[in-house]
């Protein structure tokens, strides 16, 4: 750290900062109220994001493939209602889809499009006609109309696992949603073009959240009205997984914020036996939380799955700052200071470390800045400033709040159970500096109990594993993939490069035989149910001009008539032909219907299958990927990097915090140690445990170092001060624990007690965090209370010039 005179020049600029915020109570109060205010008007602009996209950040070359696709083709994800039923072909059962296919048409929102059996398209030849009309057009309700009905589902292949499941005890009714929201459209529709898409599409937005929840609700209404024995309905698509997630996360949040109150006010209240202890440093975090997340309205940063841990991290912080300056307030109070100098000795006792422990903690926050992964960074912009702002409020309103809060000088037991847990910290350190190579020893050697652990690591991220085993959106998602051999969309783009290249019959050959190897493929738990293009419909109309023989359900082998066939087909009032090519029949869209699977298993499949896809299609045949499954596999893929970037960052921006705080190269990178310890244990037990590397468990390493790195700080601070007037390390040590050793303690146990409470949460990924983080940051006190001194002791020499003689016993004083 700088200088000793420098120091304690900066600990008397905090207490004569202590002594003007006291001076001013009121003015600091009014302030803090003010601030609050203006940043916690962006509340009312707060939005959420839970959708795939969501995941990657704007630029990433997969996700300007998928906004490209969208433009031209709509999103590719669609709400399905798998129809479970014992007999799909009878006519009572087909009177109940037909009245409910109608309803959804009628009453669901933002529904750009709804198929099923009822309108699925329909393409026969009548004679020299060719007619393409809907299934269940000229429907009378007859035995005669149930025969044909069933004649023609059973006779084309394009049915399977698209309307009827492959056992055929499904049907589906898909919801394809407007593409862009109609809040403040202003592009007119001469502004469109079918191949460009929109000229201006940045003045677009897709549709919101509070739209698609819209929509949602609407169709979870006519199901309701509909479901009964022999119509059993599930509703599954992305969307509504993300609409899913987004409810839980809301409900959870308030959950979360409600607990972490109340179980920090008791706990606070438990330790410092006053009413005030209880509620300032609450109401001091909460009005930094209110302002945390106006700030992310303002900045427009939504609210996401990852960043749902804010509240009760941003309170367990918060709390911890306030911690450390009311223990010494308290402590200064009991001995018979006034209240104005107690509160001034505290801000200059812990001011300084308070400082330094949340510039810490927001530099280790701030490395998931780096992270490619959307919320993640999103996290590690707003979660430093929230740090800053419970910095911001403890240093202003804390002191005020002290000053005209309710402050008598303590009866009886002053300490509570403050002296006991103060006894016995100095006890444990007498031990670590007594016997210090014993200690780092027995380290040692959990360390490489640890290891196994370590190699059992394993990344993954399945959304779908988020939500509990018995959670139904999660029930009908797998029932449905089951039944329909898949439900992820995998879109795969084909431009050949020439205007009427789809005309061409050898290409359109080399497609039929890539979407075969499509279906044929599996790799791991994931394979494809259904693969659908612009072939699918020259056969369909092939088939039909050759008098609706089975056996012509083929392509032509001659480019002309296939461009007769697609000009038939267009002029028979279809308009299906724009889902699959673009008007120039240069580009084709193949779509695959995926199984679910944790997005590893993506990856690996969509290499092979691209490498497939330009193998069969030859080197003169641009191919993209796209679709859900490519927005998945990719966030997966940004795992690792994302991994390693924020805990190189972290490690970067700490540890010459830690060097500059402690003035000493050597001690400096000693004292990282026990900050990497908890982290090296905490992945030790993911290993152990088997839980998985995943988006949320990401946020572990770089949370943890920032929170570790305060008890080291405060322990550090403490430390060299005692080292410099006393140049007795072990006595230091003494010194250090008797005075700041309880609030370390109280605040590795808040926050700990904090993080625990995500176990109450409804998604297991955020269970997981909050117990591997509550384990960390056990992990990380002991670390320093511990090793820390341990590693100090050894670390040499005495510090020079102290005064060294008078002070073998352990002070009482509070500096």
């Amino acid at each position: 750290m700088a200088s000793p005179s420098v120091r304690a020049r900066t600990e008397r600029a905090f207490g004569r900062w202590g002594r003007f915020a006291v001076g001013h109570r009121v003015g600091a109060i009014a302030l803090s109220l003010l601030l609050t205010v203006l940043l916690g008007s962006g509340l009312f602009r707060l939005t959420a994001d839970f959708s795939n996209d969501s995941f990657l950040r704007a630029g990433d070359q997969t996700l300007e493939v998928y906004d490209a696709f969208r433009a031209r083709y709509g999103d590719s994800e669609r709400m399905l209602v798998g129809i479970e039923t014992p007999q799909v072909f009878d006519l009572e059962f087909l009177e109940r889809l037909r009245a409910f296919h109608a309803e959804v048409e009628d009453r669901v929102p933002y529904a750009a499009e709804v198929l099923s059996l009822v309108n699925a398209r329909s393409t026969r030849g009548e004679g020299d006609e060719l007619i393409v009309d809907e299934l269940m057009e000229d429907w009378g309700g007859t035995a005669a109309d149930l025969a044909l009905f069933e004649a023609r589902v059973r006779g084309n292949p394009l049915y399977r696992n698209t309307f009827l499941s492959g056992d055929g005890a499904f049907t589906a009714l898909t919801v394809k949603l407007d593409t862009y929201t109609s809040i403040g459209a202003e592009t007119s529709d001469e502004s469109f073009d079918v191949d460009a898409g929109f000229e201006d599409d940045e003045t677009l937005l897709y549709l919101t959240s509070g739209e698609i929840s819209e929509t949602i609700d609407a169709l979870r209404r006519v199901i309701e009205g509909h479901e009964g024995p022999g119509f059993r309905l599930y509703l599954v698509g992305g969307e509504v997984m993300g609409n899913r997630l987004e409810t839980i996360a809301l409900s959870d949040s308030v959950l979360f914020a409600v607990l972490g109150v109340a179980s920090i006010a008791a706990f606070l209240w438990v330790l410092f036996r006053r009413v005030s202890a209880a509620l300032l440093p609450v109401t001091v975090v909460l009005l930094s939380t209110v302002a945390t997340f106006g700030c992310m309205g303002h900045l427009g940063l939504p609210f996401t799955s990852i960043t749902q841990i804010l509240p009760i991290f941003l309170l367990a912080v918060g709390v911890c700052d306030a911690v450390h300056i009311l223990s010494i307030a308290y402590l200064r109070r009991a001995a018979g200071d006034d209240r104005e100098t107690a509160i001034v000795a505290a801000l200059e006792h812990s001011g300084l470390a308070v400082v330094l422990t949340s510039l810490t903690t927001a530099g280790g926050l701030a490395s998931l800045m780096a992270a490619e992964i959307s919320p993640v960074a999103q996290l590690g912009m707003i979660a430093p400033l929230g740090v800053v702002l419970a910095l911001v409020y403890s240093l202003l309103l804390l002191p005020a709040l002290l000053a005209v809060a309710p402050m008598p000088a303590p009866r009886g037991n002053a300490q509570g159970v403050a002296g006991p847990v103060t006894a016995a910290l100095v006890r444990m350190a007498d031990l670590s500096t007594r016997r210090p190579r014993a200690v780092l020893a027995a380290t040692g050697f959990v360390l490489l109990l640890a290891i196994p652990g370590i190699l059992q690591l394993r990344f993954g991220n399945h959304p779908l594993e988020w939500l509990f085993e018995d959670d139904p959106v999660r029930l009908a998602i797998e029932r449905i993939d089951r039944a329909f051999e898949g439900t992820t969309a995998v879109e795969i783009l084909i431009d050949s490069g020439v205007e009427n290249g789809l005309h061409d019959p050898d290409l359109l050959g080399r497609i039929e035989r890539a979407m075969a190897f499509a279906t044929a493929l599996r790799e791991g738990p994931v394979s494809v149910g259904k693969a659908v293009s612009i072939v699918d419909i020259v056969k369909e109309i092939n088939q039909a001009l050759h008098e609706n023989q089975a056996a012509h359900f083929a392509l032509p082998d001659e480019r002309s008539l296939i461009a007769q066939e697609l000009l038939l087909f267009e002029n028979s009032g279809s308009d299906d032909l724009g889902d699959v090519t673009d008007s120039l029949f240069r580009e084709g869209r193949v779509t695959l219907q995926a199984s679910q699977a944790d997005g590893m298993h993506y990856v690996v499949f969509l290499e092979t299958l691209e490498a497939g896809f330009r193998e069969i299609l030859g080197e003169d045949i641009d191919v993209q990927i796209t679709g859900g499954m490519a927005l998945v596999s990719r966030t997966f893929s940004l795992l690792l990097t994302s991994l390693v970037r924020s805990y190189a960052l972290a490690l970067l921006i700490i540890t010459p915090l830690m060097v500059l705080l402690i003035g000493d190269l050597r001690r400096g990178l000693l004292s990282m140690i026990p900050n990497l310890i908890p982290v090296y244990l905490t992945l030790a037990l993911m290993g152990g445990l088997g839980i998985p590397m995943s988006i949320g468990t990401l946020l572990i390493g770089s949370i943890v170092i920032g929170v570790a790195v305060d008890d080291t700080i405060h322990f550090m601070h403490k430390f060299i001060r005692y080292s410099e007037e006393t140049g007795d390390p072990r006595e230091a040590v003494r010194r250090t624990f008797a005075t700041t050793g309880t609030a370390l303690l109280t605040t590795s146990l808040v926050l700990a007690t904090s993080f625990v409470i995500y176990v109450t949460a409804h998604f297991h990924s955020l269970i997981h965090f909050g117990i591997l983080a509550g384990f960390a940051t056990i992990v990380a006190f002991l670390a320093d209370v511990l090793t820390a001194p341990a590693l100090m002791v050894l670390a040499g020499p005495r510090f020079p010039g102290a005064t060294h003689s008078a002070n073998k016993e352990t002070r009482a004083r509070v500096a």
